[in-house]
């Protein structure tokens, strides 16, 4: 249940404001009211901005690739020639972002450089909450980068432009934005639309001098630890997910150690971890797999499985000598057996040598 639990808080934190649920959660409670489930799972995550429900967003170039099917060394060495040249009324706006651990403690910050055709007019740096992640640390990083140039823009200035050097974060400045920092992105679509502000791919670590300065300015900020005062400060809903997979996590571990001592000897002497991700053994061939199930589960053709459910009519001795068990080999079994990995268990008796004398 508190799996459940932790995923429905989730849920609640990407509801709208307007939803009847989260009207619900905002209604003070009576002071002899005591807390209703609702709001016993809404304590589950931490708080995050709410997204709201916005209308499709639309700009040029939003269904274009941002790589233009270019690779890497090809959009940067394009990038050079292109930015090489501009001109002083062109200001262009490179923005980044890290997500880095220092002593245990997560850094998350952006970091931004402005220039007036190839000189370096502003910069900025800065810190967002650490319940968040690089994605949204681009966003914010665009976002204070646009607000920067615009305090510069002169009349005669011909154009601004962002350039980027994650496309995911240029899909949403172009298009839809996304849940997580949706605020940043929202704003950056006012600015975006009033200003025609053009959008570049900028690649990273490709020698690109704007990008450099952005990225060294970015690690700058997320070490410093300074944040502003506004919702950068607070944590993304993509922080939040990460959180909740943890608890979720956390959880799950703690159901199966409740669990696991109360399953069969049998089962617990092959000390099997819980994982709901796709083990490799369902890799292996049907043949081999349903032999693996059965020596770990005891449930096949064993004696103490033939006893336990009153087969009478089965035969309990394998070829060897001795009583089938799921630590038998199968080769031992049946001189026909196409599965033949020797003893399961290492720590078994060695089988009995059969009549004639092969093993």
């Amino acid at each position: 249940m508190l799996l459940v639990g932790i995923r429905f808080a989730l849920r609640l934190r990407t509801l709208d404001a307007a939803h009847p649920l989260v009207r619900r959660l905002e209604a003070p409670p009576l002071p002899w009211q005591r807390a209703t489930k609702l709001r016993c799972v809404d304590t589950l995550v931490p708080r995050a901005p709410r997204p709201i429900l916005a209308q499709s967003h639309f700009s040029p170039g939003c269904r274009t690739d941002p790589t233009e099917g270019r690779t890497k060394e090809a959009a940067a060495e394009h990038f050079n020639a292109w930015w090489s040249q501009l001109g002083r009324d062109t200001i262009t706006v490179f923005s980044d972002g890290t997500e880095q651990y220092k002593d245990g403690a997560k850094l998350v910050g952006y970091g931004y450089a402005v220039y007036r055709g190839q000189t370096l007019a502003r910069t900025g740096s800065g810190a967002i909450n650490s319940i968040s992640h690089v994605f949204d640390a681009e966003a914010i990083g665009a976002l204070k980068g646009l607000q920067c140039a615009l305090d510069i823009l002169q009349p005669t200035d011909e154009r601004i432009w962002m350039c980027i050097d994650s496309t995911s974060v240029i899909w949403c400045m172009r298009a839809n934005a996304s849940n997580t920092s949706q605020w940043a992105f929202l704003e950056c679509h006012t600015l975006i639309d009033r200003y025609k502000v053009g959008i570049k791919w900028s690649p990273g670590h490709m020698g690109i001098e704007g990008n450099e300065a952005a990225d060294e300015l970015a690690n700058t900020g997320a070490n410093e630890g300074r944040t502003d005062d506004d919702r950068s400060a607070e944590p993304t809903i993509s922080g939040i997910g990460t959180t909740a997979k943890a608890l979720a996590d956390i959880a799950t571990s703690d159901w199966w150690s409740q669990c696991h001592p109360g399953l069969s000897a049998s089962y617990r002497r092959w000390k099997l971890g819980y994982s709901v991700t796709e083990p490799p053994e369902l890799r292996l061939p049907r043949t081999v797999l349903h032999r693996l199930l059965a020596t770990r589960t005891a449930h096949g053709d064993f004696a103490q499985y033939h006893r336990r459910f009153g087969h009478t009519e089965a035969e309990l001795t394998c070829l060897c000598g001795f009583e089938k068990a799921p630590t038998t080999s199968y080769s031992a079994r049946s001189p026909n057996a196409s599965f033949t990995p020797g003893r399961l268990d290492p720590n078994a008796r060695p089988a009995a040598p059969r009549k004639g004398g092969d093993t």
